[in-house]
């Protein structure tokens, strides 16, 4: 579904993610009849938000670098475990035996090598790789090992980041050992449950970024009555499409709005992968910021107002007191594409704060206090200001 944004939306690379809301009388299908009466406010998000929104499995590519070899127990321990089950449990501990630990094997090549802008060198050296693939030192280990004592195999995947993660394979150990030795130290693809991996963690690799279209837009709806919320995702028809369990998840895409629009650097970095100029990686946000600026360098927005107003040691101590509580990051992890193969993992982060923080200044330094609620956002997150912008990259 196609609808109306204003020319700041639309104009050509601008990501946005989520409109004002507004109060509707839309009728569509999906509602329970108990929700139906009461109040529904419409919000319009981009195909980023419905993508982070969405509750179903997605593809991503993850470079397969190695293997877990599982053994099975010998008959002393199968026979173990037999009398352990018919003990009392408060017995069973005592004959706990966890079994064999399982042999790792990893790949004797780069891992995670860089990407290059040029696709003709890139596809060269991948060539290259694949000629080399018999003098892997995996090779030799997987052909050595007797397929009559391994239970399990279990693929070993790692991303740009270094982070490692374990891949299920199917069909029987010797098709599993035939598809370590064929992907390895190449990326393969791997079906996550969703988006949204754990607490505030986005995976965004499964958002084809260079396909994004500012025009492109959907209907989300808020529905509330009598103190209970719910959200809900419409298709073309005004039909729910999905509804959103998790209420966590309509505050970071209200917080992702707000670090887009105030932090330039955060925008830019989209950009880029939008552009094709960079792989975007991991989207976090996260609590437990606790950056203390009387001992690192001070927001640019409040150097600006120790410069502007006359202030003693007490009033200064008492804004820097209220900038250490509930700050909030929101990190975004990529990887720009290299000309010199060299590959960085670079992280954009907007420390949003909370503007109640403020309170104990309220009264002392009203003028600051009017300022600094100029640049506050109000939405379903709370209200916020973008309180200091950090940008950093590891090799």
């Amino acid at each position: 579904m196609t609808l109306h944004k204003s020319k700041k939306m639309l104009r050509s690379g601008y990501m946005w993610v989520i409109s004002k809301g507004k109060y509707t009388n839309l009728d569509f299908d999906g509602l329970d009849e108990e929700i139906r009466t009461g109040f529904r406010k419409e919000y319009i998000i981009s195909s980023l938000a419905k993508y982070m929104l969405n509750p179903n499995p997605i593809e991503v590519k993850k470079a397969l670098v190695g293997c877990e070899i599982h053994y099975r127990q010998p008959s002393s321990n199968r026979i173990r475990e037999r009398i352990r089950r018919i003990l009392p449990e408060r017995f069973r501990d005592l004959l706990k035996d966890k079994g064999p630990l399982p042999e790792v094997l990893m790949s004797g090549f780069e891992r995670n090598r860089p990407f290059l802008k040029d696709r003709d060198l890139e596809s060269h050296r991948n060539w290259i790789y694949e000629k080399l693939r018999p003098y892997n030192s995996i090779q030799k280990q997987l052909s050595g090992l007797d397929t009559g004592t391994i239970s399990e195999v279990t693929g070993i995947c790692e991303d740009v980041g270094g982070n490692r993660s374990l891949l299920t394979l199917k069909g029987n150990i010797d098709d599993k050992i035939n598809y370590i030795s064929n992907f390895v130290s190449k990326d393969v693809r791997v079906i996550l449950e969703k988006p949204y991996i754990s607490d505030g963690l986005f995976e965004m690799r499964g958002f084809d970024f260079m396909s994004y279209d500012p025009k492109d837009s959907y209907r989300l709806m808020k529905l509330s009555k009598d103190g209970k919320v719910r959200y809900c995702v419409l298709d073309s028809n005004n039909k729910v499409e999905c509804w959103v369990d998790d209420i966590n998840l309509i505050y970071y895409i209200h917080l992702l709005e707000q670090s887009i629009r105030t932090n330039p650097k955060f925008s830019d970095s989209l950009k880029l992968c939008t552009e094709g100029n960079a792989k975007p990686l991991k989207l976090l946000f996260y609590n437990q910021l606790n950056i203390d600026y009387s001992k690192s360098h001070l927001p640019e927005v409040y150097r600006d107002v120790f410069e502007t107003y006359d202030m003693g040691k007490d009033e200064k101590d008492l804004i820097m007191n209220s900038l250490k509580s509930l700050q909030l990051g929101v990190s975004f992890n990529y990887v720009p594409h290299s000309d010199s193969g060299e590959s960085k993992l670079f992280t954009n982060i907007s420390v949003m704060h909370d503007f109640r923080a403020l309170e104990p200044i309220k009264d002392n330094l009203p003028l600051l206090y009017s300022e600094i609620n100029k640049r506050t956002s109000v939405s379903e997150a709370g209200k916020f200001y973008l309180l200091d912008s950090i940008r950093g990259f590891r090799k």
